[in-house]
């Protein structure tokens, strides 16, 4: 008896000392997790044109926070700031310059845009492998997508579209449909605040006003599936592939509006004029 009460004693001690050194764990986690204020943060919604400055020395922590957390209290308190409890979120940062022909600026804008329905669906794709990623396009048009006030017109869609190739898709899709320029840069930078950013230019066909804009992707899931499903296994298909396919090529081209926002205050386009766009897109 003696020898058993001693061993469930050491048991007993053992496993209080587990559950402290896990506690222990558990609030330098959250601490590690806080995260530090970007600079550069964009002030105003969309149509905004103001941009400030952060600071390039942000603390790890929120001011006031403690150096550390010592007990369950100071990790219940940690818990809305730590990075390891907030959302992720995908931001589209856009510039659009307006310039003359003879590539004097004339306007300079910048707003920020959010993910859409298309925009998560294509991120699940990628992360899941069940899509290959493909090319980007930037499109937009006047508030309303009317022929009469937008600054592209060629037809029944008043859409102008700046597109990675017009022989692939979005592009082939959007080219048929849109007035069209080729040429959009896609460069990704890796590192810490990774970023995709998406830039190309257009001739205004007519006079009109930038009211929606919207960046478009393609990607490739398994061959066999309707055109725009979902695929439901793995894709056997390569982003090299995807880059170059057409529409009906090797794998199902599944894609759509990434990200998109109807600006506050329309930009004003006279005939003629180049729309020089930039998108930037981060995650924070």
């Amino acid at each position: 008896m003696i020898s058993n009460s001693v061993s469930l004693s050491r048991i007993r001690s053992i496993f209080t000392a587990a559950l402290v050194a896990s506690l222990g764990l558990g609030v330098s986690l959250t601490a590690a997790g806080q995260a530090s204020a970007p600079a550069g943060s964009l002030v105003g919604g969309p149509g905004s044109v103001h941009v400030t400055a952060g600071s390039a020395s942000a603390p790890g922590r929120l001011p006031g926070a403690p150096a550390s957390a010592t007990g369950a209290k100071e990790v219940a308190a940690l818990k809305p700031a730590s990075g390891l409890n907030q959302g992720l979120k995908m931001h589209g940062h856009w510039i659009i310059d307006i310039k003359n022909p003879d590539g004097t600026l004339v306007q300079h804008h910048e707003f920020d845009n959010s993910i859409q329905y298309d925009g998560q669906n294509y991120l699940i794709g990628l992360m899941s492998g069940y899509g290959a990623a493909g090319p980007w396009e930037i499109y937009f048009t006047n508030a309303g997508a009317t022929t009469a006030g937008s600054p592209c017109n060629t037809g029944e869609y008043p859409y102008c579209a700046i597109v990675y190739s017009t022989t692939t898709m979005p592009g082939q899709f959007a080219c048929s449909l849109y007035t069209c320029a080729g040429g959009l840069t896609i460069t990704p930078t890796f590192g810490v605040g990774p970023t995709l950013t998406l830039s190309g230019a257009i001739a205004a066909t007519q006079a009109g006003s930038i009211g929606f804009v919207a960046t478009g992707m393609n990607a490739c899931g398994q061959s066999g599936v309707a055109f725009g499903a979902y695929p439901t296994a793995i894709s056997t298909v390569s982003p090299a592939t995807c880059y170059t396919s057409p529409y009906g090529g090797p794998g199902n081209d599944f894609g759509g509006t990434a990200t998109a926002t109807n600006l506050a205050s329309p930009i004003s386009v006279a005939q003629g004029q180049i729309m020089q766009v930039t998108v930037v897109l981060s995650f924070s």
